[in-house]
């Protein structure tokens, strides 16, 4: 038996409050009230005979048989999407908002510059920037545009595009290095007062190969423009990314050290659900992104 006109919209419904993570989100999505959401997905839940989202006071989660139905219907939407873009956009510029989430690093710089640009060209775009370093899932997460370090290969229903290569230098002031004498192989880190990022890693080329040197120091912080003040403050050493600190390294407010050691640099590339026709706003923010962060990291 095929789905019905009600299912449909049913689906909807239930796919804006996986988007959205709560009834009363998806609710002021769609311009109807908390109660008819719910009912919607209540009943498309005794129509399937399955549990679709796990409900309490204070979270909501998908069920796998609801992660499952989420991603058809989210296939759905997406050719309902396309359809009315492509109708909607004959004649016209692009607009509307598109929703992007990046690293903090990366949203620090070089994206306000870029967006700036972006706004230049395209005034009726609006752009929702997110910074986070979570690992953010455009499927399922309301994101049209993810910017990310090290994507996954193959993901599928994902597209990638591969937009270059960021270095990571370890760094310190000069203030700090009048202190202490500079390391010379990574293993002189260990008297060293290393600021680092939570739950971060420092890696490094060692006879070859890629190796974890285990760093210690007085500040863990989870905000990469804290971790910069702070190296630039003399407190320590910090590995921060290349974009993020050229001009400090260019005027004098930062060295780098043990480049002969830096690990392999992270790719860069912009993740983005896979459509047949992308809605305009997204493919031109998209071309652009592409084109002027391949200027920039020179990564392309």
């Amino acid at each position: 038996m095929g789905a019905s006109l009600d299912d449909l919209v049913a689906m909807t419904v239930f796919a804006r409050v996986v988007e959205a993570h709560s009834f009363s989100g998806a609710a002021a999505r769609l311009g109807l009230s908390k109660s008819a959401v719910s009912t919607r997905v209540a009943g498309l839940e005794r129509r399937l005979g399955v549990r679709l989202l796990q409900r309490t006071t204070r979270s909501l989660s998908v069920t796998p048989e609801g992660a499952q139905l989420y991603e058809r219907c989210a296939q759905l939407l997406s050719v309902a999407d396309e359809a009315s873009d492509l109708l909607g956009n004959v004649g016209t510029l692009p607009e509307g908002t598109v929703r992007v989430v990046a690293p903090v690093g990366l949203a620090l710089h070089p994206l306000p510059s870029l967006l700036e640009k972006f706004a230049e060209r395209y005034p009726r775009v609006q752009v929702e920037l997110s910074a986070s370093d979570r690992r953010v899932d455009p499927l399922t997460e309301n994101v049209d545009v993810a910017v990310r370090f090290f994507p996954r290969p193959h993901e599928r229903s994902l597209i990638e595009r591969r937009l270059g290569t960021e270095k990571r230098l370890i760094c310190g002031a000069p203030s700090y290095f009048a202190r202490r004498a500079p390391p010379h192989t990574p293993h002189d880190l260990a008297s060293h007062n290393c600021l680092r990022l939570k739950d971060s890693k420092w890696d490094f080329r060692l006879e070859g190969h890629t190796t974890v040197v285990p760093v210690s120091g007085t500040l863990v912080v989870d905000d990469i423009a804290v971790l910069r003040e702070a190296a630039l403050e003399g407190l320590g050493l910090a590995r921060l990314p290349r974009s993020l600190v050229v001009a400090d390294l260019r005027e004098g407010r930062l060295l780098s050290v043990l480049d002969a050691y830096a690990p392999e640099p992270l790719v860069i590339s912009l993740v983005y659900p896979q459509r047949k026709h992308l809605p305009q706003r997204v493919r031109v923010f998209v071309d652009f992104m592409t084109e002027h962060f391949r200027k920039v990291f020179r990564g392309g």
